[in-house]
């Protein structure tokens, strides 16, 4: 069962996730409510530690990438910095102003910072799955069908 779970490329980036979210998380709110640093800037500082830590373990460990190091590094970090920009410097302010009408600003500021933490987890999977690591050509097709196969069972 236990070889079963660790097969699923999902399953993989979870358990990655959750190691780079602690990190991420630790870093952001402790810029943001021991330093009071922005919550915009803080989540750029814990974005960027947890994804040096992302990119090595879901290379690896995740999706067997054996593209090119430059190559797939550039292509997730193209993909993370998209995702980040889209859910933090233009969702979350958005967000926080509209949950102020229901928390004080510091919460407000705190759980629009978690929703888009998940938002930018689920669009990061298929960011990475598909275009960072994504295995090209005939050979990349047959292994993602076989791996898809392997994560049905």
């Amino acid at each position: 069962m236990r070889d079963k779970v660790l097969r699923s490329s999902f399953l993989r980036f979870l358990l990655v996730g959750v190691g780079n979210t602690l990190l991420s998380m630790a870093v952001e709110f402790g810029l943001y409510n021991l330093g009071g640093v922005d919550p915009v800037l803080a989540s750029a500082v814990g974005y960027l530690l947890g994804a040096v830590m992302s990119f090595f373990l879901n290379r690896w460990f995740t999706f067997h990438s054996e593209e090119e190091l430059g190559r797939s590094a550039v292509k997730f970090a193209l993909n993370v910095v998209v995702l980040w920009a889209v859910t933090h410097p233009l969702l979350q302010p958005w967000l926080a102003a509209r949950l102020q009408a229901v928390f004080v600003e510091k919460w407000a500021n705190n759980v629009s910072l978690v929703i888009c933490m998940g938002l930018y987890t689920v669009l990061n999977y298929f960011g990475q799955r598909f275009f960072a690591f994504r295995k090209s050509g005939k050979q990349g097709q047959k292994e993602e069908r076989t791996e898809e196969k392997k994560e049905e069972k």
